[in-house]
């Protein structure tokens, strides 16, 4: 009996402890090869950013004598070297010294797998040429925006066959509860909400345009209405005139505290105490 229920224990753990697995499952439609749901519920992992329909690479990477074009989603089809004859490659392997390229992978054959120990996700591939194989580990990194992610060359293992290994950190190799990431989702793949420089560039063009114009049609307006010359066609002309003394003004009321605090520490002028 106490054999029995050890054994029973047992399986129950085991049953727990696999059903407890954190996977990522493949979505459906047109970008089902580049998206996965999280099993954990902490969002779907969206890549299709990354998936050109009309078969160009959309990541690269270089190490050595090699470069290589990877396409998600979709197989690579543009090109016209041998890798992308066949219309099935998620991966070509270029050589530049002799212009030779093999496939690393067929696209069809995508798998997003979870490491058990680390969490990590990765997206990986076999079926290429000489039973070549790839992996790229997705590092979530939610300040590099869609078209700000980084794809590296990683390393290379030789088991038997040719195992290339890539790393690409982005916001689309995070999950998320809602789609941020573009074309496979309601989100945007567009990286000014993420980059802060872009809209504050952009909000500078507009400023300037905005006074340019003010000058302008005030110039044209007083220029037909009014029939000025020279410099009376400024706009609000007086303010301007007096405008550099009253950022003067503005400056001085503004640091006038620390004169006076200044003063007062050297023992002249400033503010001086009440006395009751």
């Amino acid at each position: 009996m106490p054999t029995m229920l050890i054994f029973s224990v047992t399986l129950l753990l085991l049953a727990s402890s696999s059903s407890g697995q954190k996977t990522c499952d493949s979505g459906v439609g047109q970008y089902s090869l580049c998206q996965c749901e999280m099993s954990d519920g902490s969002g779907i992992i969206d890549l299709s950013p990354y998936g050109d329909d009309n078969g160009n690479p959309s990541l690269t990477a270089a190490n050595g004598d090699y470069d290589y074009n990877i396409n998600l989603c979709f197989p690579i089809t543009v090109g016209g070297g041998s890798c992308t004859s066949s219309q099935t490659s998620a991966g070509c392997q270029h050589r530049p010294s002799d212009s030779n390229e093999w496939s690393m992978a067929n696209y069809a054959t995508a798998v997003f797998s979870v490491d058990d120990s680390t969490g990590s996700v990765s997206l990986q591939f076999i079926g290429g040429d000489n039973d070549r194989r790839m992996d790229i580990q997705l590092i979530c990194d939610e300040s590099k925006g869609v078209k700000q992610h980084v794809f590296e060359y990683d390393r290379e293992e030789n088991p038997g066959y040719y195992h290339y290994f890539f790393k690409l950190t982005s916001r689309c190799s995070c999950p998320h509860k809602s789609g941020v990431c573009g074309k496979g989702s309601s989100g945007s793949s567009d990286d000014s909400s993420s980059d802060p420089g872009v809209v504050g560039i952009v909000l500078m063009v507009l400023a300037l345009v905005a006074f340019i114009t003010y000058f302008v049609v005030g110039a044209v307006y007083l220029k037909v209405k009014h029939d000025m010359t020279g410099s009376d066609l400024i706009i609000h002309k007086a303010f301007w005139k007096d405008f550099p003394y009253l950022i003067k003004d503005g400056v001085m009321f503004t640091l006038s505290p620390c004169i006076n605090y200044y003063q007062s520490r050297r023992g002249g002028g400033g503010y001086s105490n009440i006395k009751e």
